[in-house]
Order: structure tokens, then sequence, then C-alpha cells
């Protein structure tokens, strides 16, 4: 981030706890530890939840792939790859900083093609800087193996992977 950029956050130090603005200016001005204690301790997990009940759950239900497909605006079920979602599902299974329901979603975000497109494996997704948007190349993000060792980083992440702009189709 350049100097001007971060005079321009400056200006939100004397926001209101809970804004937006000040939520920017901590992002950038308080230790990334604090920030999420601040922030992430007790997230809003409501776009998490519709998330993992309206796509997640019926990706990993056989019964209910149809469901999902429908859900997610697919025109066949083929264009979901189900073996891939599955296949990174199980190499995280061991992953003890992860939550069940997060090894699940990052399988479904396998079986979307995510990895795919950005041309990555799983292990290199959680070892670069700008793991929402590999495209772009930002120094200044954390990977996901510093973001998971932190008190609430599992919040953050969990928060963010409903936000990456890969969704946005």
């Amino acid at each position: 981030m350049t100097t001007e950029e971060l005079k321009n956050i400056e200006k939100y130090k004397n926001y209101p706890d809970g804004s937006l603005s000040r939520k920017t200016y901590d992002r950038y001005f308080l230790h990334f530890e604090e920030y999420l204690k601040k922030y992430y301790h007790n997230p809003n997990f409501k776009e998490w939840e519709r998330w993992y009940q309206k796509y997640i759950e019926p990706a990993f239900d056989l019964k209910r792939h149809h469901e999902m497909i429908k859900n997610f605006g697919y025109v066949s079920i083929d264009k979901h790859d189900f073996i891939t979602q599955y296949e990174v599902y199980s190499q995280l299974k061991s992953d003890e900083r992860l939550d069940e329901e997060t090894k699940k979603y990052v399988g479904f975000l396998a079986g979307a093609g995510f990895f795919n497109q950005f041309n990555l494996s799983v292990e290199r997704w959680f070892k670069i800087n700008n793991w929402q948007n590999p495209n772009i190349k930002n120094e200044e993000s954390k990977t996901l193996n510093e973001i998971l060792n932190y008190p609430y980083g599992i919040n953050y992440f969990k928060t963010l992977l409903t936000q990456m702009p890969f969704w946005r189709r």
C-alpha cells in the first residue's frame, strides 16, 4: 500500500467502532492478531450458514446433488466436478486447523473449478498471499498458512471465503 493510500485510510481513525470505515482503518493500523480479535472473535456467520446450507451440504449428499446444481445455477450436473471436490476434501481431512465445514467448503470450491481456473494445487493456494484472488499480486496480504496460525484466523478465513471474487459470475 502506498503512503498516499495509507494517509487516506488514516482519516478513518476517529470513526466509531463498528463502522466499516473504522474496520478499514484497523485493518491497516492494528496488529493483525488484534484486528482478528476485535472483528473475528465472534463474527456474523449468516452468509456462511446460507452458503453452507444452500450449496455445501447438498454438494456432499449424493441424494441432494441435483438440488445443489439447481441452487447454484448450473445448467447441468456435469458442470460441477464432484471427483475433484471429494479429492480436495480428502486432502484436507488431516488438517486440524480447519473445521469440517471449512474442509467441505474448500472441496466445493475445487468442484466449482477454482483451482483449475488458477492452475493451483491446494498446497500452493495455502502458501500464496492473495489467496482470495490469485490473479492479482498482493504481497501485503497474509497466506492462509499464516492466517490459520492466529487465534480467530479460521473465522476470518470462513468469512472471506464467501466473498471471493471467484464467486462473482
